[in-house]
């Protein structure tokens, strides 16, 4: 069982990021940006944790601008794409399964938005933290067909039981379900590449 603590931290553009506890105290920070108090508060009222992983959705500098910051009181490796421009580590592939707790996080690459997108998958189908792959009723801009290769292949196939946990507060609520979002986000119900591109145009 993981415990997801899903963090306001303001940023660039109403910026989450994430604190994962798994039942044994190990500790993933995710995207650590924006408010680094709101993160250190959240770190310290977790009492009791180890930390595992650092890990970012993609290299654009506001998902880990606060990084440099967080690893003074999180000191945990940090994983990314291989492409991410941020210094990391720990290069992932992709399904790479990272340990956490008694089970895993899994890397799913998901180019589109970018190039070097990571969506993040914890081992009980609890949570899926998609950066700025997937939005509550939204995608990010993004490359029409690399996303929607990513989103056909990689993110429709996964548990509906899944809580989507995105990189910014865009939607109408700050989290919601994958099967609610297959049934509503407009982006997930495109049949075709060229309905996907359709859709696209609504962006602004």
């Amino acid at each position: 069982m993981f415990k997801v603590k899903q963090l306001a931290v303001g940023g660039f553009d109403h910026n989450f990021s994430y604190l994962v506890v798994a039942e044994n105290g190990d500790a993933v920070l995710i995207d650590p940006t924006g408010d680094v108090e709101t993160i250190r508060a959240a770190v310290a009222a977790a009492g009791a944790i180890t930390p595992r992983w650092i890990l970012l959705t993609h290299g654009h500098l506001d998902h880990w601008e606060a990084l440099g910051e967080a690893q003074i009181f999180f000191a945990a490796p940090v994983a990314a794409h291989p492409c991410c421009q941020a210094e990391a580590g720990h290069r992932l592939r992709n399904g790479e399964k990272l340990p956490f707790g008694d089970g895993f996080i899994e890397a799913i690459f998901t180019p589109g938005h970018s190039r070097d997108s990571v969506c993040y998958r914890l081992s009980d189908d609890s949570a899926l933290f998609t950066g700025d792959t997937l939005f509550v009723g939204c995608v990010g801009f993004c490359r029409s067909k690399e996303m929607f290769d990513s989103l056909t292949r990689r993110i429709i196939p996964l548990n509906d039981n899944l809580m989507v946990y995105s990189g910014h507060d865009y939607g109408s609520v700050p989290c919601r379900t994958l099967g609610e979002e297959k049934r509503s986000n407009p982006y997930l119900r495109c049949p075709s590449l060229e309905d996907f591109k359709q859709e696209m145009k609504k962006l602004v």
